[in-house]
């Protein structure tokens, strides 16, 4: 970020059609697992003097938007100077075109009721190509700006960290002066909060602040407050760890 703010790029909102003059990123955040990792990055956004803009699920398996704890951390990034948009999810049947913006504006309407710093766009959670497809003609989806329409993925570059699939030599090279006038970066907040030189290091980092998350309503348990007042120790989150990557590795444990 230092090298593309040194290189003469500013970041934008989507709110903002993209310019083919002056030198913008559209720095986007998709908060997949843990809105702890969100914090942290915007954090550092905040440091550097950037805005990115943090996409959210209302529909995660993982956390619990709308919990107050959830609610604070989303605050607090929108006090750090950083926008907030919705990570919406598709249905895998892909219902018509009407079904999926009404829901999605549902989805909207209710996180803004709750938490009014959320702003209307959107991005896709693991979009299926067909979910690409049919979207990419729409410049809004349910009166929200399309992360993914034709103006920021076709006719700007468009550039993702999923699952490591570019290099930070590459990231740095695509920012650097000679890079394009503008263009669209997605960085997923466990990629750099955890770091790693490899997606099992990334997911080795990001399993201790989705357990740490989730352990949070536990603690509220007599039981579990009195057998561990200080939360599960250490120890045993390096020993999950451990064993997690073993079982990835296809270890014998």
């Amino acid at each position: 970020m230092r090298l593309a703010l040194s290189s003469g790029y500013r970041m934008a909102p989507f709110s903002l059609p993209p310019s083919k003059t002056e030198r913008r990123i559209y720095l986007r955040h998709d908060v997949d697992y843990s809105l702890e990792m969100a914090l942290r990055l915007a954090e550092v956004n905040a440091e550097l003097g950037i805005r990115g803009t943090f996409c959210v699920l209302l529909r995660s398996q993982i956390y619990n938007l709308l919990s107050d704890r959830s609610l604070s951390a989303l605050e607090q990034i929108a006090a750090l100077g950083q926008n907030l948009g919705l990570h919406a999810s598709v249905a895998p049947t892909l219902p018509d075109n009407g079904a999926v913006e009404s829901s999605i504006r549902a989805d909207f309407e209710f996180v803004q009721y709750n938490c009014s710093v959320v702003s209307a766009v959107c991005s896709w959670h693991n979009p299926t190509p067909v979910v690409l497809d049919r979207y990419l003609a729409s410049p809004r989806v349910g009166g929200l700006v399309n992360a993914y329409s034709a103006s920021f993925v076709r006719e700007i570059p468009y550039y993702s960290d999923s699952n490591m699939r570019h290099s930070v030599e590459d990231f740095m090279r695509l920012v650097g002066e000679g890079g394009s006038p503008c263009m669209q970066l997605l960085l997923h907040p466990l990629n750099w909060v955890a770091g790693g030189q490899s997606m099992r290091d990334v997911f080795s980092g990001t399993w201790p602040y989705i357990i740490r998350e989730r352990e949070q309503d536990i603690r509220t348990n007599h039981f579990y407050s009195v057998a561990l007042p200080e939360g599960m120790p250490d120890s045993v989150l390096r020993a999950f760890t451990e064993e997690w990557c073993r079982a990835a590795e296809g270890g014998n444990g």
